[in-house]
């Protein structure tokens, strides 16, 4: 009796990178509707106004961060977008989860930029990357001012965030956040500088409005 050899099973092919990213940002949105929820529930059950109002706060935080979340989730396939209108999502939610209580105040400066959806995505995440990290080590107290502008040049779209903190030679070293700038923006195939004066910092990142194509 002949026995055929017993064949090995085909690999399952990897889900798509996107794929993978949307299904994790899907679990954290769910974390936070669940810690929203539990806050809420907290605050309706307690008669102590100090608590009620400490839990409101906690509550209206959340939410606040889970609309940043929301606003930076991967995008399915789709036509192409508007940069600047991708960017008054993304900045917009940024300045109500951390920038206004801090007093720095967000202006988005945008023109027509019309970018694949998974490009413009990539852009936001450095855009809310340099956002933050301005607020993180820029300003005192005090505040101070970011300026976020889109403008397309030919057949390459420029990107400029500016802030009004301090020089840069009194801020901490940047870590993994400019890695991971550096990063999405090779993946753009563009390039990144970095100015710094003693009225600020500007970042300046220069993508082309279509990937490269391969021969």
């Amino acid at each position: 009796m002949h026995i055929g050899a017993i064949s090995e099973p085909e690999a399952s092919a990897e889900p798509p990178p996107l794929l993978l990213v949307g299904e994790i940002s899907h679990r954290v949105l769910n974390e936070y509707t669940q810690a929203i929820a539990t806050l809420s529930l907290a605050r309706a059950r307690t008669t102590d106004l100090a608590a009620k109002g400490a839990l409101a706060a906690a509550e209206g935080r959340l939410r606040a961060y889970a609309d940043v979340h929301r606003a930076l989730r991967p995008p399915s396939s789709g036509p192409p977008c508007d940069l600047g209108t991708y960017l008054e999502g993304v900045c917009a939610a940024l300045s109500c989860a951390s920038l206004r209580e801090r007093g720095v105040r967000l202006m988005l400066m945008p023109s027509e930029a019309m970018l694949a959806a998974d490009r413009c995505w990539r852009v936001a995440l450095i855009i809310a990357e340099l956002v933050n990290n301005a607020v993180r080590h820029a300003f005192d107290e005090g505040g101070g001012r970011i300026l976020v502008e889109v403008e397309r040049l030919g057949p390459t779209i420029i990107c400029r965030v500016a802030d009004d903190g301090r020089p840069a030679s009194s801020r901490p070293p940047q870590g993994c956040g400019r890695s991971i700038v550096e990063s999405l923006t090779h993946a753009l195939g563009g390039r990144i500088e970095w100015l710094f004066e003693p009225s600020g910092t500007e970042v300046v990142l220069w993508i082309p409005a279509e990937p490269a194509t391969v021969d």
